[in-house]
Formats: structure tokens, C-alpha cells, sequence
């Protein structure tokens, strides 16, 4: 111990930051006589089970990780799901049922590409729509910022107005401190020669690297990994700071599967009358009687675009497609569109009941009827101007078009890789549903063995709702002749005067009913 009480303060700091680095000092032949005759203090070696939990709690220790030090950029996210698990795709503070924006939220967040605890108001997310419950998406577009491996400068493609610096420095590394060897300052000298002549031996020259593009975090592989498989990203793209993936939207793409022997034992669906009555969506309208009004939203125009309706065979026997694309959609008007058409193919309802329900004069208020099941309805696609997506897998940040010869081939071999193994897990997941089916269907294959094919019913009215569900009656009323529901107005102002007996009215409301 005489040697340290000659030290100064500097000096006995700079052998405790030697030793945590390096480890204890080589000691003199003396020195390690004596502690080897000394009983053993130290505790005993860990087992390599104690030493992979240690490795694996430190490793995943949130405090060493600093959000703020990162640079972010805003990107938009393609993202596929199955409905029917979750409650809707939104997020709902004060529902216990699991949602799709809550899945992807703990995904981003325990992959730290996002600040934990601040939700989507800290990352700036948008949507493209908002699907119910039980409704899938296998195009749905979603924006926000989020963390980045580039740098301004780096030599890759620009990065634009999409792009923000970190907005906290790093944290200074403590100065690396040699170890001084035992034996005073000459020993000192003798060993830190010693160290260098031996360094010198061993250390190989570099081999120089080829020069790639810098790479960014591939996001679909790291959330893929931490997602549960009924929600999958499948591209990512760099999108201006300006992009919202709401309102940046040029249309909406819908999709709705259904069997056109809907009912058995009944005739199919006759597909004529309901391409007929889906004509009469086309163009502008005032769709208030096919939608699902809601007071909370306070939305006084309900007129929305229709470009395009039509039907197409779908990739299963007996199945029917119906595409709906429009700028937007109401809550729930898919669903009730789909509803009106299955009782024009039902023969329950002419085609001209379309024109009569967009008749908002005649009809201020919707007639009661029931909207079809979520099941079959799907988000297919949300387009946006030309240029303004390019769409990648991998980390490679640019145009694939922009690559030639060796990186060319280096950056398509590290996608396809990822996309092999992607593209094997989606097939995989397809043959097993298929194959469901057919085990679900085997009981009805046998029947008809048994039975022979079943005779046609006469005696009622059955109503298809779509997902296999219908439901029958003896006596049918038309739409037109139902009972009118409320008017928007009325709905809305209804809504107020329950909020305002509460105390919930929100403030930019009041001033409106004063």
C-alpha cells in the first residue's frame, strides 16, 4: 500500500478508470507469491447462465438508451392486417381491447424507433383510414417521424425538408487512461514499450473495404420481428415533411369478397342488377343514408365522391369481388353500400333504391336497414400523386434505379434475401387458411354425398349480410317505406345537448351553441 499513499488524486483517479478498462495491472512475481498464499476474497465465477441473464439485463437496460440523440426522419409505413383479432384499427385510450395502432405502437416503441411514452401525438402519425372492427388492410399507409441511421453528408442520396438532426448531443466518452505496470515510473516505462513492441507484432493492416451506400434502419425487418403475424409491414418509403398520409391522399381503393351462392339452397346473387344499381354511386353525392351517423364527429357535410364501382371474379370458386374507389368514405358506408346491393341481388330491393336513398330531400333521415358484416371488407390501396412514394424493403436509402453493376447486385441480393424469407412466411400463412377452409367444409362435402344436393326454398325471404351470415323473414318491407332515422343536424345537435348536460361540451363547441 506504500506505493499509492505517493500518488496524487489525478494519478489514483487515472488507475481506477486503467483498471475498469483494462483490468488489474500485471503484477510483480512478488506481489503474485503473496497473493497466491493469501486466502481467496473474491466471489466465485459466475456460470455462463448467470453471465447471459447479466449480458441480457443490461442489454436491455431503456435508461442507457437516449431518444433525443438520434436524428429522425419522416417516412411512410405500408402496412397489411388481419381485422378480425383486433377492435378497430385506431387506438382506444379507455378500451382493455387490443387494437392494431396499439400493436405497431409497442412494436416502434420497444424497438426504440420512436420516444417511449409520448404515443402518436409525439411522432406526428397519420393514417390513411381509420378501418372498424373486424375490417382488414393489406395497403394501408401510415406517416410519422421517426428514428434514423443517417447522417447529413454522408455521401448518400439527399435527405430533404423529411429529415431532422438530433436534437441532444452524445454524452462525452471518459479519455482512456493507460494502465501504468507495478514498480514505479521506470517499471511504467519498460512496460508500456514492452506493450507497444507486442501490439505492433500482432496487428494486421486493414483490408480496404468497398464503398457502399450508407445504409438506414431497415423497418419492416426490425417490426416484422416484434409484431404478432397478423400485422406486417411491408415497405417504407422517405416522404417530404409536408406528407400526411390522410390528407396527401388522391383515393381510396376498397374491396369486398363475397360467394354469389351466398344462401344455400337458394338462387345466386344476381350480378346484372347489382352492377346496375352500382352504377348509380358514381359521381357526388350526399351520402348520409349510407353511412352510420355519429354526433361525436360533428360533421355537417356528408357528401363525398364515387369514381369508380365494379365487380370481378374472385381467386376462389363461387367468389365475387366489389371494388369501391372514391376520395373518401363516410363511417361504415362501405359496409352499407354492400348491404343495399345484396337485397337488389337478392331480387328483395329494385336497383333504383340506390338513386332513392341518395335522394336527400325524400329522405333526409336513413330507413332502417341492416350494413353488411366487416369481415370480407378490406383497405386495398391508398394512392397518392406520382412521385411522391418510392416504396423500398431493405436499408438501401434511393432508387433502384440509380444503382449499376457490383451495387446494384449487393443491394438487390440484401432485399431479396429479407424478401425471400418475407414473401415464404405470407405463402406459408395463405396454404394454411386454404386449408382450413377445406377441413371446415368437409362436413357439408359429406352431406351432399349423403344427402344429394339440397332443394331450392320458396317459402321466405333471406337476406344476405355477406361472411356467409343471413337472416330471413316471412314478410318483406321495402327500405323506402321504413321509418326514418334522425338527420344529421339532429344527430349532432342531440350529441351537444347530451355533452353539455355532462360538462363534456368540448370548448370550440360552446361557442357555437351560445
Amino acid at each position: 500500500m506504500d506505493r499509492y499513499a505517493e500518488l496524487s488524486r489525478e494519478q489514483l483517479v487515472a488507475r481506477l478508470y486503467a483498471y475498469e478498462k483494462h483490468g488489474p495491472p500485471a503484477k510483480t512475481p512478488a506481489a503474485a507469491a503473496a497473493a497466491a498464499a493469501a486466502p481467496s476474497a473474491t466471489a466465485p465465477a459466475p456460470t455462463p447462465a448467470e453471465s447471459k441473464s447479466r449480458k441480457k439485463k443490461h442489454k436491455d437496460d431503456g435508461k442507457t438508451f437516449s431518444f433525443g440523440v438520434h436524428p429522425t426522419r419522416h417516412v411512410a409505413l405500408l402496412v397489411a392486417y388481419h381485422g378480425w383479432p383486433y377492435s378497430g384499427l385506431a387506438i382506444q385510450p379507455t378500451s382493455a381491447f387490443d387494437t392494431v395502432e396499439g400493436e405497431l405502437l409497442k412494436a416502434l416503441e420497444k424497438c426504440r424507433l420512436v420516444e417511449p411514452g409520448k404515443g402518436w401525438e409525439g411522432c406526428g402519425f397519420s393514417r390513411c383510414g381509420r378501418t372498424d372492427r373486424g375490417v382488414s388492410g393489406e395497403g394501408q399507409v401510415l406517416s410519422l417521424w421517426i428514428r434514423s441511421n443517417r447522417k447529413e453528408g454522408d455521401g448518400g442520396y439527399a435527405l430533404g425538408d423529411g429529415w431532422r438532426a438530433a436534437t441532444e448531443e452524445k454524452p462525452p466518452k471518459p479519455a482512456a487512461v493507460k494502465a501504468e505496470p507495478e514498480g514505479g515510473e521506470a517499471a511504467e516505462a519498460e512496460g508500456s514499450e514492452s506493450t507497444a513492441k507486442a501490439k505492433a507484432k500482432t496487428k494486421k493492416e486493414p483490408k480496404p473495404q468497398p464503398k457502399s451506400e450508407p445504409a438506414e434502419i431497415a423497418y419492416p425487418r426490425l417490426l416484422n420481428g416484434v409484431l404478432p403475424p397478423s400485422i406486417r409491414i411491408l415497405a417504407w418509403s422517405p416522404v417530404a415533411a409536408d406528407f400526411d398520409s390522410r390528407f396527401s391522399t388522391e383515393y381510396r381503393h376498397y374491396k369486398y369478397a363475397f360467394h354469389q351462392h351466398a344462401i344455400h339452397g337458394r338462387p345466386p346473387l344476381d350480378l346484372q342488377r347489382m352492377e346496375e344499381a352500382a352504377a348509380l354511386l358514381l359521381g357526388e353525392h350526399d351520402f348520409r343514408n349510407f353511412c352510420k351517423l355519429d354526433g361525436s364527429k360533428q360533421i355537417e357535410n356528408h357528401s363525398r365522391r364515387v369514381i369508380k364501382a365494379w365487380f370481378e371474379p374472385g381467386p376462389l370458386p363461387d367468389q365475387i369481388v366489389f371494388n369501391l374507389i372514391g376520395t373518401a368514405f363516410l363511417w361504415h358506408q362501405v359496409r352499407h353500400i354492400i348491404a343495399v346491393l345484396f337485397l337488389v341481388g337478392s331480387g328483395l330491393e329494385q336497383p333504383s333504391i340506390v338513386s332513392d336513398l341518395l335522394d336527400v330531400h325524400r329522405f333526409p333521415g336513413k330507413p332502417g336497414y341492416n350494413m353488411g358484416h366487416p369481415l370480407p371488407l378490406t383497405l386495398h390501396r391508398c394512392e397518392y400523386k406520382p412521385g411522391t412514394l418510392d416504396w423500398r424493403f431493405g436499408p438501401y436509402d434511393g432508387p433502384w434505379g440509380d444503382l449499376e453493376g457490383e451495387a446494384r447486385e449487393k443491394v438487390r441480393a440484401e432485399a431479396e434475401t429479407g424478401l425471400d424469407q418475407f414473401e415464404r412466411q405470407l405463402e406459408s400463412a395463405r396454404q394454411e387458411a386454404e386449408i382450413r377452409a377445406w377441413q371446415v367444409g368437409g362436413a357439408l362435402r359429406r352431406v351432399k354425398e349423403v344427402l344429394g344436393e339440397p332443394t331450392l326454398l320458396e317459402d321466405t325471404n333471406h337476406v344476405v349480410t355477406g361472411a356467409g351470415e343471413t337472416f330471413h323473414t316471412k314478410t318483406w318491407h321495402p327500405v323506402a317505406q321504413r321509418p326514418m332515422g334522425d338527420t344529421p343536424e339532429t344527430t349532432n345537435r342531440k350529441w351537444r345537448e347530451q355533452k353539455t348536460r355532462t360538462g363534456k361540451l368540448p370548448a370550440h363547441l360552446k361557442a357555437d351553441d351560445e
